[in-house]
This record gives C-alpha cells, sequence and structure tokens, in this order.
C-alpha cells in the first residue's frame, strides 16, 4: 500500500469514527427523551404506542383554559405519580372478567315499599270483552327516581333587636338562610358535589342544574358557589391539617398540577383516617416546614424525592418504586439485581407479619442492612446499574424503618392512591385559573377525601357545615 492509499484509508477511518460518535449521541439523546414517557414510574396507562400527545416533561404547558376559572380539555401529564401496588404491575391480560370462583354472590336487599297500586284492565285489548277480576295477581317491586327537582324560592323576614340589658345588638338566623348571596345551602352543595365529586367542568354544573332542577345561572355563579363552600368548609380543613401534623405514621406524596400555565404541585398527605392536600407553587421542602412545622414528629413514608430526607430523617423509602427499577433495568446483571432485592423484600416483609419482638426487629434491621450494603457494593459493569445501586446506597438508612416501627408500612401507595383523584381532575379540566381556584380545589377536595375515608356520607357533612 502507498503513503496515499494509506493517508487515504487513516481519513476514512477518522470520518468513520466521527459518524459513529454522532450517532452515539443522538440514540443517547433519543433514549434519554424516551425515558420521560417509559421509565419505571410510568403507570400502565400512560405507556405509549403512538406519538398523538406532545413531547414534554414535567414544565410541559397546558392547553388554554376557559375564563370560567378551569381549561375544557383532556389533558394528559406525565409526572403522574400513580402507581400500582407491588402485585398490580404484573396483572395478567388474560384474566377472566367477573368474580372469581367460589366468590359468594350477594342480592340487592328488598326495599321498602313507599306505595302500593294495584295495575287492573276493565277489557280485554285483543276483543274489549268485559274483564272480571283477575285470576292471580303478580307482585313487582320497582324502585325509581322522583321527578326532578324544582327551584323552591323562600323570603325570609330577619328579626332585628336590640338588647335593652347588654345594650348589644341581635340578628336572628336561620340555619336554611345563608350569611351571603342569594342562593341557598342546598344549591352550594349540589354545586360543589357536581363540581369535585362529579368531575363536572364549570359548564357541565351549569348545564346540569338546569337541566336537572330549572335552576338558570352563570359559569362566574358556578365558581363562587364553589367559593362559599370553600370558606365554609376552611375551618374544619385546618382541623385536619393539625390532625396531620400530630400523625404518627404519614404517607404523603406530590403531583403537578397547572396554575395558569405555571406549574404548581398538589401535595398529599394521610394518616389513619385523615387525609389532607395542599396545593403550592413549589415542590420543595418549605413546603413541609409549612405543612407540618417544627411540631411534626412522626414517620414519613414517601418516594425517593430529595425534599423529605432534607425535612426529617424518620423516613421509609418505598419499596414498590426501588422494585420497578430495578425490574426496568433489563439486562441480565440489572435481573440479578432486581431478583435479589425482591427477595430480600419478601423474606423482610414475611418476618414482620409474623409479629416479631422488638429485640428480633432490630437484629433483623441491621442484618438486611448490612446484606443490602454488600449487595451494592459488587462491581457492575452497566451504567444504569450502577446508577441504582448509587441511589440505594444514598437512601440506606431510609429502607428498613418498617422492620422495626409498627404501624409503618414499606410502600407509598397509600398517599398515590390518595392522589389518584387529583389526577383526574387534572385530564378533565387541564389547568385551574389563578389562587382562588387552588384555594377552592385543595379545599374542597380535602374535606371529600377525609369524609369518605370515614365513611362518612359527603353530601349530608357538606350541608351541615353550610348550615352551621
Amino acid at each position: 500500500m502507498t503513503c496515499e492509499e494509506c493517508e487515504h484509508w487513516k481519513r476514512r477511518v477518522k470520518e468513520l469514527e466521527k459518524k459513529v460518535a454522532e450517532q452515539k449521541e443522538m440514540i443517547e439523546r433519543l433514549y434519554s427523551k424516551l425515558r420521560q414517557y417509559e421509565n419505571p414510574h410510568t403507570p400502565p396507562s400512560k405507556k405509549r404506542d403512538s406519538s398523538n400527545e406532545d413531547e414534554g416533561g414535567k414544565d410541559e404547558d397546558e392547553n388554554e383554559n376557559e375564563d370560567d376559572g378551569e381549561g375544557d380539555t383532556v389533558k394528559d401529564d406525565d409526572t403522574d405519580p400513580d402507581q400500582p401496588d407491588l402485585t398490580s404491575d404484573d396483572r395478567s391480560t388474560d384474566k377472566k372478567p367477573g368474580r372469581k370462583e367460589g366468590h359468594e354472590g350477594t342480592t340487592r336487599p328488598k326495599p321498602e315499599v313507599d306505595e302500593k297500586l294495584d295495575v287492573t284492565e276493565d277489557e280485554c285489548p285483543h276483543c274489549s270483552s268485559s274483564l272480571d277480576d283477575p285470576d292471580e295477581i303478580e307482585t313487582k317491586t320497582i324502585e325509581d327516581l322522583t321527578d326532578k327537582a324544582s327551584v323552591e324560592v323562600i323570603e325570609y323576614k330577619i328579626g332585628h333587636y336590640f338588647c335593652d340589658d347588654c345594650g348589644e345588638k341581635v340578628i336572628a338566623n336561620h340555619p336554611d338562610c345563608p350569611d351571603e348571596g342569594r342562593f341557598g345551602n342546598r344549591t352550594c352543595t349540589q354545586t360543589t358535589l357536581l363540581k369535585f365529586e362529579d368531575r363536572l367542568t364549570h359548564r357541565k354544573v351549569k348545564n346540569t342544574l338546569k337541566r336537572d332542577h330549572g335552576l338558570d345561572v352563570s359559569t362566574a355563579t358556578v365558581l363562587d358557589l364553589t367559593r362559599r363552600t370553600a370558606d365554609k368548609l376552611r375551618p374544619e380543613y385546618k382541623e385536619i391539617q393539625e390532625d396531620i401534623i400530630n400523625s404518627d405514621v404519614l404517607y404523603t406524596d406530590e403531583t403537578g398540577m397547572k396554575v395558569d400555565g405555571k406549574q404548581y404541585w398538589i401535595w398529599g398527605f394521610r394518616n389513619e383516617d385523615s387525609i389532607f392536600f395542599a396545593l403550592r407553587n413549589s415542590r420543595g421542602k418549605k413546603v413541609l416546614n409549612e405543612i407540618l412545622g417544627d411540631e411534626f414528629d412522626g414517620t414519613i413514608v414517601c418516594d425517593g424525592w430529595r425534599s423529605y430526607p432534607s425535612f426529617t430523617s424518620d423516613l421509609q423509602r418505598c419499596w414498590a418504586h426501588l422494585l420497578r427499577e430495578a425490574k426496568d433495568l433489563d439486562s441480565d446483571e440489572g435481573e440479578n439485581l432486581a431478583d435479589q432485592l425482591q427477595d430480600m423484600y419478601d423474606e423482610l416483609t414475611e418476618f414482620v407479619d409474623r409479629k416479631p419482638p422488638p429485640s428480633k426487629r432490630k437484629r433483623k434491621k441491621e442484618e438486611a442492612k448490612t446484606a443490602m450494603k454488600e449487595m451494592i457494593d459488587q462491581e457492575w459493569d452497566e451504567e444504569r446499574t450502577d446508577e441504582l445501586a448509587t441511589k440505594i446506597e444514598r437512601g440506606l438508612d431510609h429502607w428498613f424503618t418498617f422492620v422495626t416501627e409498627k404501624g409503618v408500612v414499606p410502600t407509598n401507595n397509600k398517599a398515590e392512591r390518595a392522589l389518584r383523584e387529583h389526577v383526574v381532575h387534572r385530564k378533565i379540566i387541564g389547568t385551574l385559573r389563578n389562587e382562588k381556584g387552588t384555594y377552592i380545589h385543595e379545599t374542597v377536595m380535602t374535606m371529600l377525601a377525609t369524609w369518605k375515608e370515614r365513611s362518612l356520607n359527603t353530601h349530608d357533612e357538606m350541608l351541615r357545615i353550610l348550615r352551621s
């Protein structure tokens, strides 16, 4: 080979090396973009098989919103935190629908009869001959709705008094006569439930009130009725916050929601019988300081978001997130790590289920911590496996709290389930308009979630507070 040919091939090799480097960079960039949509924290409903949605992460813009305080489009946000529990990731698609074999069926109980009607015929519809008494009587009990409720207009004549003894002015009050506005407590209750429990937009609430009750209001009035309701609910909202602060074990999580196109977060806090929501424009530690303050001294069960360990050292990190990330490594090395973690999780949960004494719990925790340290200190060839091992090591003090502390569970599923209703609202409305919307949303959603958690009737509870 001549010198000229040698130089030619050297130049060719350099060109190919440059091209390979450019292709590697492109692959890495595309892979990074793909991971925004398909990662271990993406629920099955969000896995994409088409490109009909906009690209973007947590800060993507939502669709334009209506003038009545909310968007009117279905809009996804790929920060959906609604992870299923540890078993639901492996749901089989070939399961038969319906109840499981051996499951006892239930029959709707027969209701009390309000009215009895005799259904008779005087003449034969075929030949017009007269009919005698029926040969037999068939009894059929039917449950049906009554006619549409109409609007009731009441004029209250409110007495004003002057007390001769103390000199104070006294104004009479009636529980169904609100302090503000011309619409009553039942209207406020129904409107708020349509909006937040039935997930209707303001426009559809307006249409429903007109169709079902003959009440003609504007979308702005719908918004104001929910604001009036939130104002009355706010004192009990604050009481629930106090209950959350006094929790021994607290499950927390957060998910994004746009407010006037800007990124906010819905923070969810849940204990045994209370659920509390706060909508803030921050995902940082300052929200935890604001909501929980210095008085909180319980254990927080959470995911790996950095705000939590900066707030408290008494944490339980979520194993559901960890096992999903390990399974997502999708390699022989990753599968090995995932299997080791799964075996450890199964062993620890079985151990805790046996309700061992504190001394054995403490010893088991130290053994597990040592075993995990040895596991992650292995030499990992793949970058993603090594990154997960580093992540595990950073949270090493927080994986095994559930082993020694009674009442603490190893997953954050309770908090994630509490946020699911907000995710559905987010998909429907797209964005809130302003701080008034965040105030109404966090207040009403907190009360509805807590009442349901306590098995209380949401309509009755809301009407009770409005009448107080």
